[in-house]
């Protein structure tokens, strides 16, 4: 790896408060170990995008409103970038300047957009804490739209209330209203019917920032063959998840790569970053435990034929590339457009894709490990 490398979806330690975390860890005995900001200084990766959690499976244990349970973990996350020596950041330029100067970045994202409620004022309120990526359905069907699967499934069995699935019409208002504020939709955890009416609402890229192909394994996270192309229409990209829990996911780096390599032969490599769910996921694919292990990654995917160019683009550099369209265009007001018009934009957004003239952007310089 010779390119900046992020991570587009993690979590801090500190997303739980103590007790809670402590029973969650007292039932989950077999989880990844916590993994904090000062560990992950000394890998290979040069950012993280760290989401606070925003829907009621979390923020009901923080005992206090939704919103202020989530800018109450934004704040731990802000605390623990000062005392690790990392630097908070807003944007892809940030990103890069840190990685020039061998620090770790952390850009803020929120997942479960539950804690807004329908006051679009508190997104904005959230922009302006620098939230810059944005999950709006998480484990639960919310006020923006439905989940591909709910916690009860993940736990249960168990019995759960739905919604009238897909994305409702105060969903299309959050998601115009985050096209403005520069804020990225990440579509990871919304079933086929949101994903699908986010895109069609957004003028800006649409990101999938932990999933996988429904082609390769038939788990209900993963996306569709049109979903994947849906998502790469929009000049977005989809994360590797080397997520693994009872018998669902991916149970090895070779069957991560497998994901990886389905997606590059539909829509192409361009269209993969990488999402580990840092400190969020109960069990990883065997051989991969933590952000040191990232190279393993960049190795299995050499493995799987990708080139050292596209390995660069998956573990870093196309997330880039969309985050600097994202919060250069923050403020926008343009139409979603015809099919014509999106497909004009998707030249922009995505120098270098299969059909287009562009050229890839230059590859950023490495601070650390290579792989």
């Amino acid at each position: 790896m010779t390119g900046v490398v992020v991570d587009t979806h993690a979590h801090a330690t500190t997303f739980l408060p103590r007790l809670a975390a402590t029973a969650y860890h007292s039932v989950l005995r077999g989880r990844p170990p916590d993994v904090t900001l000062a560990e992950v200084a000394s890998t290979s990766v040069d950012a993280l995008v760290v989401k606070a959690v925003g829907d009621p499976i979390v923020t009901r244990w923080h005992l206090r409103s939704p919103f202020d349970a989530v800018r109450s973990q934004l704040a731990a996350v802000r605390d623990e970038v000062t005392s690790s020596g990392a630097r908070l950041v807003r944007a892809s330029s940030e990103i890069r300047a840190a990685a020039a100067d061998g620090v770790l970045a952390v850009m803020l994202g929120v997942e479960g957009a539950d804690c807004i409620g329908t006051d679009l004022g508190l997104l904005e309120r959230l922009a302006s804490d620098g939230v810059r990526v944005v999950v709006p359905v998480h484990l639960g069907d919310n006020q923006i739209g439905t989940t591909a699967l709910p916690w009860q499934k993940y736990v249960g069995p168990l019995p759960v209330r739905r919604q009238a699935v897909g994305l409702t019409e105060f969903g299309a208002e959050f998601v115009r209203a985050a096209n403005r504020l520069g804020v990225l939709m990440d579509g990871s955890h919304a079933d086929e019917p949101t994903l699908m009416g986010m895109i069609e609402h957004s003028t800006a890229p649409v990101i999938c920032s932990h999933a996988g192909a429904r082609a390769v394994s038939p788990f209900d996270r993963y996306l569709s063959d049109d979903a994947i192309r849906a998502v790469a229409g929009t000049g977005g990209v989809i994360g590797l998840w080397p997520y693994y829990m009872r018998g669902e996911g991916t149970p090895t780096l070779d069957a991560v790569a497998a994901h990886a390599r389905h997606i590059a032969d539909l829509v192409g490599p361009e269209h993969l970053c990488l999402g580990t769910d840092m400190n969020g996921v109960p069990g990883l694919a065997e051989g991969y435990r933590s952000e040191r292990d990232v190279p393993l990654i960049a190795h299995h995917l050499r493995a799987a034929g990708f080139t050292d160019d596209e390995i660069d683009g998956i573990m870093g550099e196309n997330v880039l590339r969309v985050l600097s369209y994202n919060t250069s265009k923050r403020g926008g007001t343009r139409r979603a457009g015809t099919p014509a018009e999106r497909a004009d934009r998707r030249q922009t957004w995505c120098p270098g894709a299969p059909g287009t003239n562009g050229t890839r952007p230059a590859v950023g310089r490495r601070r650390r490990h290579a792989a």
